[in-house]
């Protein structure tokens, strides 16, 4: 049996697309194997959001190829392969597949080892004009199940080449998601996490994400949908209703923010002004108490002064947020940004990110703390703590949690548990109910 190994660099989307091809191949006769020696066939799912995404993307190239035998393939895939196919080939690539080529690994790996086939298959993305299926009924490992119900991102931020990499936005049949959302359920899987480039913007004919929600709740066995990121202009009235009366919507939103200074958010191609956005976060967490928020910010984007930094800082502080995902600026060939003047320097750019790195290690240790003598709705995740040995799990709003003694429940179930105190900055107690 041939051996294939896969690896993952990117967010939730690639991790979904990644499990995708790995089931879809060991039904076509290949054995997943880690990511190690012994390997026939070397799989990377590339990243670009990032410079240091696409230096992740060389390394596991470079690794591949030193791993692979002689008869051996190193296949690259995702957004970094299709905007840069010629780079990762003269790293030692042998196949570069662009994205819509995921959801036909099994035949074109074949096809590669049985016919040498070799070089660059990646499917312009403007061609991709209809949401390609990509079914999985098992998460090997996890706990939860991802689900991608969208693709690609129409918003064409000016630091942004996801969407050269991903194509137009695009999403899947309700009648495609319902029925792959009831098999995850019917599988085991109480809890579904809702996957896409741009998931406030699925659309389908008359269906947007809210109608699709209300449909999924009707899912019976499903306790938990959780949502991955929203842009702040996509939360409609029917959305923000539902996220914040209906139980079974995780409480936990993440919404990416990327500056606090209007100025800057107007460089960036961003709809939306910090008095909004501010807004936006109060209301959602005035109307959800334990509501645990997330965002993405960039620090160092071109023409961000001491001020439009400092308005940023003074945003995050003030806002009933949880934690944050903090990206250093780093320009992306073919953007607008990368051209742009008053560039900031690298070391002012480390400043500002320890800054935030230290804001955002009180934010969540402030909120972490507030659960401590309090109940928690906590999904076992089954596995174990490197630091501790303690059994992990995951609240519904987003708290890491270990159990100091075993839970007594199997993988994947939600019970009540009580913090009793921090250990690092997650959150350790007991189970106290079912």
């Amino acid at each position: 049996m041939r051996k294939v190994a896969l690896i993952t660099i990117g967010c939730k989307l690639n991790q979904f697309e990644t499990m995708a091809m790995r089931e879809a191949l060991e039904r076509a006769g290949f054995q997943a194997v880690p990511f190690a020696p012994g390997a026939q066939v070397y799989i990377i799912n590339t990243c670009t959001v990032t410079g240091r995404s696409d230096y992740k993307g060389r390394q596991m190239v470079r690794r591949a190829v030193k791993m692979k035998p002689q008869d051996g393939l190193v296949v690259v895939t995702g957004c970094q392969s299709q905007l840069r196919g010629e780079e990762l080939l003269e790293l030692g690539a042998d196949l570069v597949l662009g994205n819509a080529e995921k959801a036909q690994i099994q035949e074109i790996v074949k096809e590669a080892l049985e016919k040498g086939t070799r070089g660059i298959r990646a499917q312009p993305v403007d061609q991709c004009k209809d949401f390609q299926t990509m079914p999985l009924r098992s998460f090997s490992g996890y706990s939860r199940a991802f689900l991608k119900v969208q693709d690609g991102c129409d918003n064409r931020c000016t630091y942004c080449t996801v969407w050269r990499a991903r194509g137009p936005a695009r999403s899947a049949s309700p009648s495609w998601v319902l029925q792959e959302a009831s098999q995850l359920t019917a599988s085991g899987y109480r809890e579904l996490v809702l996957t896409g480039v741009h998931l406030g913007a699925y659309r389908w004919r008359d269906w947007d994400l809210a109608r699709l929600l209300e449909a999924l709740l009707e899912i019976e066995g499903l306790e938990r949908i959780r949502l991955s990121s929203i842009e702040p202009q996509e939360f409609t009235p029917r959305l923000k209703d539902l996220l914040l009366h209906h139980k079974r919507i995780a409480p936990h939103l993440h919404i990416p923010m990327q500056s606090g200074d209007n100025r800057i958010l107007k460089l960036m191609g961003r709809h939306y002004t910090r008095e909004e956005f501010a807004s936006l976060v109060e209301e959602l967490a005035a109307g959800r108490p334990g509501l645990g928020i997330g965002v993405d910010v960039m620090v160092g984007f071109p023409g961000e002064d001491r001020q439009a930094f400092e308005n940023t800082r003074t945003l995050l502080e003030d806002l009933p947020i949880y934690y944050m995902h903090i990206f250093t600026f780093s320009p992306r060939p073919g953007t607008p940004a990368a051209q742009m003047e008053d560039q900031v320097s690298p070391q002012e750019k480390r400043e500002r990110y320890e800054i935030l790195r230290d804001l955002r290690s009180r934010k969540i240790r402030s909120f972490r703390e507030t659960y401590i003598g309090s109940p928690l709705s906590v999904l076992i995740e089954g596995r174990r703590d490197r630091g501790t040995g303690l059994i992990r799990g995951i609240s519904d709003n987003y708290i890491p949690f270990l159990f100091l003694e075993d839970p007594g429940a199997e993988r994947g179930r939600y019970v009540t548990a009580k913090g009793e105190r921090l250990l690092g900055e997650m959150v350790a107690g007991r189970r106290v109910s079912p």
